[in-house]
């Protein structure tokens, strides 16, 4: 389950909670059931011991286990296959050596439950076991030995599944290629070049995709003749094979079927040509621009658009070309489309001249400029925002465009009489009044203070937020305008007012407005006390003042229950040695205390009082306070410090643990490439920890870094095969950084097996946003956290209720992978005084 985020203020959260573990993770077991089960497969009557083994799953994997082998051997059919069904669904490992010998028996259906047994829980032992029942007389034994085989992982399977790609019956030959494919290794190329011509589809289908997983270019001459095989699904299979293989001698081949009028197939073929990305493949691409389904001239994404951008730079100048010549509509909108989408920042004054000729649509001009653009062309689209054709392209675009911490006066006039057009829906009033506020200049704030008191509410909030935004630009100089508009909104009867209040005061906020809190606080009034902390921490952290930090810690002295985690909270965002001194005081009181301590002190970068106080915390009793002590040390600790944090991984908590290997990830954000030769010997000995978050903040770290382990060869097998979905997503990460990314021309031996597991990652992973991240380019290095990071407050919503959970478990993802455990605080709430920018992603907790 994922939930989007705006990183800048206030986050909101459902708790997944444990139902959404696996059942014998977290079934209730009594006493007396072990020993029931352990009785009844003790048992004179089958039957008994039949029911006895459906049970086993119940129990857990360490009671379960003996009880599993035990019914294993029984002398019943169905006991062992009931056993065999538990001994996957718990992966009782020892199983397979013990499920193996029924390869001989005369059920069909214990030589087929074998062999899923030994698919389920691979061991290189029983390659020759499951090879000479490759031979078996039943089809199905054949097809799930083949499986197994596959799954083996090892180099001794190939030779006998190559020897069965001629097997009688065309489902094992299907399934004999799947597993030769799994197999990853080169040997099998050769003899699945034999197959692409059986007879039957279907296997030819399995054969060619075989071919594009293994991904050697010795299948390019037999691929190009399949193009044509009367079987559309098979043609498609190939065109896809083609594309993993970025066979460059392909794309005249491939041209044609991009204009094929079966759609299926020709969306393939242009998908093939954008993966390929040759010269040859980019004009065949751009030819079929304006044809089929994309001669509608749309802002829709559309197959030979999309082909186009995954082509990359390389295709920026033959569109470029086509904006400089006289051409159809279709064709031009699709060309702006896909510059914008590349960010061609390059090609922006070629797209306003072709605006201003007239042969770009000035919608597609405007989309494009969104992406495209650059600061300069905030004029131009300026000029379309009273075009109520095409304004809300141009809204969009400008919002884009604009950057608050750039102050950019020349939008605040034409926004301004804009924005007195009666004719304006109150959406379109509310988007112009944002923008407003990320023109960054200061006169924009006479225009806004009197909109922040709208009768209209969409309206009002709009205003405030622009107000906050204005004030990120220069914090010195925060606008006296703004502080008297919103501090009045602190009492507001709707709670939602004050929410957005309370947030633009903390971005935007000056001396002034809080003088005006601190006197409220003093105050005897009715008053929103988290309203009014939330905005005074967010101006300490931008106008540092001691007196003010230490007055807000003298709060502490009142405050209780969750009251307390936001005076911490407030107090703590300044990086002061007065706030360090505070927070050290505060560390003396009870966990919760501590805990919002170690979490706060992650704000102190640069502090070595901070960075020792850090250290005390990560050796506190409480392991919720260890946990975040040891993520803290993430943003205060350097290079040095790496092998202490990662030792902390070896504890039993696995909060503690997931979040030192995230404070490790942290770290190697800021090292760069240049900290691989420390990240690496640290973060590689973890891919092979039991816990999925330990194991996917090892591939984050090695991402960041662009380490290697050895050959890779472990991320790779963590990417395909295993369970966590989170480690799969992270597995990718690390495989692109080091190898560029699946679009990587080099012909480096490791460099190709990581590329073809991206390639297969992306066509077959089962999640679809891991097939996204294995897809992807290589992801643009990471902006320096120090400088980017930014504090949020994230509440964690409980189901059904809707409301704030205190001490709720949560596990967030900070964009690009760094995943952080613990639970929520009084307030039902936690804090990152650092987060890098991006999405922040709720994650389920897997189970224990």
């Amino acid at each position: 389950m994922r939930k989007g985020v705006f990183i800048a203020s206030l986050l909101c959260f459902g708790v997944l909670g444990s139902q959404l573990a696996p059942r014998h993770a977290l079934a209730l077991v009594w006493p007396d059931v072990p020993e029931r089960v352990e009785r009844g497969l003790a048992s004179q009557d089958p039957v008994t011991r039949r029911a006895a083994a459906r049970e086993l799953g119940t129990l857990g994997l360490e009671r379960a286990t003996p009880l599993v082998l035990r019914a294993l051997g029984d002398g019943d059919t169905e006991v062992r296959l009931a056993a065999a069904k538990e001994a996957i669904r718990l992966h009782v490992v020892p199983a397979t050596p013990v499920a193996l010998a029924w390869l001989t028996e005369r059920e069909p259906r214990l030589r087929v439950a074998a062999c899923e047994v030994a698919f389920a829980m691979p061991d290189a032992k029983a390659v020759p076991s499951l090879a000479r029942s490759l031979g078996d007389a039943d089809p199905s034994v054949r097809g799930a030995c083949a499986d197994a085989l596959g799954a083996s992982g090892s180099p001794d399977a190939v030779a006998p599944l190559a020897g069965k790609l001629d097997d009688p019956t065309p489902a094992v030959r299907v399934q004999v290629a799947r597993a030769l494919a799994k197999l990853g290794d080169p040997r099998a190329v050769v003899p699945l070049v034999g197959k692409v011509q059986d007879s039957t589809p279907e296997v030819r289908q399995a054969v060619v995709r075989a071919l594009g997983d293994l991904g050697d270019p010795r299948a390019t001459q037999a691929l190009l003749l399949v193009l044509r095989d009367s079987s559309p699904d098979v043609k498609m299979e190939a065109l896809a094979a083609l594309g993993r293989l970025r066979a460059p001698d392909a794309a005249s081949a491939i041209a044609p079927l991009a204009l094929e009028r079966n759609p299926t197939v020709r969306q393939a073929a242009l998908v093939s040509l954008g993966r390929i990305g040759t010269p040859e493949a980019i004009r065949a691409l751009v030819n079929a621009l304006g044809t089929q389904e994309d001669a509608a001239a749309t802002l829709e994404r559309t197959a030979v658009r999309e082909a186009l951008v995954s082509v990359g730079p390389a295709a920026i100048p033959e569109l470029t070309g086509l904006l400089e010549k006289p051409g159809s509509k279709a064709v031009t909108t699709s060309a702006a489309w896909v510059l914008g989408e590349l960010h061609a920042t390059s090609s922006a004054k070629t797209i306003v001249t072709a605006l201003r000729k007239g042969t770009l649509p000035p919608a597609a001009a405007l989309h494009a400029l969104a992406g495209a653009g650059t600061a300069e062309q905030v004029p131009v689209v300026l000029e379309f925002v009273g075009d109520p054709l095409v304004r809300q392209e141009a809204l969009r675009t400008a919002g884009i465009l604009l950057d608050p911490t750039k102050p950019d006066g020349r939008a605040v006039e034409p926004l301004a009489a804009t924005l007195r057009s009666p004719r304006l829906s109150i959406d379109e009033r509310a988007q112009l009044v944002t923008l407003l506020g990320r023109t960054g200049a200061p006169r924009a704030a006479t225009e806004l203070t009197g909109l922040a008191a709208s009768k209209d509410p969409t309206l009002r909030i709009a205003a405030i937020d622009a107000l906050g935004a204005l004030g990120s630009a220069s914090p010195k100089d925060a606008s006296g305008i703004a502080d008297d508009a919103l501090v009045p909104l602190l009492v507001d009867t709707d709670p939602a007012v004050r929410l957005h209040v309370a947030t633009a005061l903390g971005a935007s906020g000056g001396t002034k407005a809080r003088q005006a809190m601190l006197k409220k606080l003093d105050g005897g009034e009715e008053l929103d006390r988290y309203a009014v902390l939330a905005a005074l921490g967010g101006i300490g952290e931008r106008l540092p003042d001691d007196a003010t930090t230490a007055r807000l810690f003298r709060e502490l002295a009142v405050a209780a229950g969750p009251e307390r985690d936001a005076v911490l909270e407030a107090a703590g965002r300044s990086r002061t040695p007065a706030a360090v001194k505070g927070l050290e005081n505060a560390a003396k009181g009870e966990p919760d205390d501590r805990r919002m301590v170690a979490i706060m002190l992650g704000g102190q970068r640069g502090s070595t009082e901070a960075l020792s106080l850090l250290q005390k915390l990560a050796e506190d009793p409480d392991a919720t306070v260890r946990a975040q002590a040891v993520f803290s040390l993430g943003t205060l600790g350097d290079a040095r410090s790496v092998g202490a944090i990662a030792a902390r991984t070896k504890t039993d908590d696995t909060a503690v643990a997931t979040n030192a290997a995230g404070a490790v990830a942290r770290i190697a954000r800021g090292l760069g490439p240049g900290g691989a030769p420390v990240i690496g010997p640290v973060a590689c000995p973890l891919l092979s920890d039991a816990r999925p978050t330990v194991r996917a903040n090892a591939l984050v770290a090695l991402a960041f870094a662009k380490a290697h382990c050895g050959d890779d060869d472990t991320a790779r097998k963590l990417l395909l095969d295993d369970a966590s979905e989170l480690v799969r997503a992270s597995a990718a990460r690390a495989l692109q950084a080091v190898a560029g990314g699946p679009a990587n021309g080099s012909t480096n031996r490791a460099t190709l097996a990581d590329r073809t597991a991206l390639e297969r990652c992306a066509s077959v992973d089962r999640n679809a946003e891991v097939a996204r991240i294995c897809r992807a380019a290589q992801p643009a290095p990471p902006p320096n956290e120090a400088t980017t990071a930014r504090a949020v407050t994230v509440f964690i919503i409980g189901e059904p209720q809707n409301t704030a959970k205190p001490h709720a478990p949560y596990l967030l993802e900070h964009e690009g992978g760094v995943l952080r455990e613990g639970i929520a605080d009084r307030r039902g709430a936690t804090f990152d005084p650092a987060a890098p920018p991006g999405n922040l992603t709720r994650r389920r907790l897997p189970s224990r």
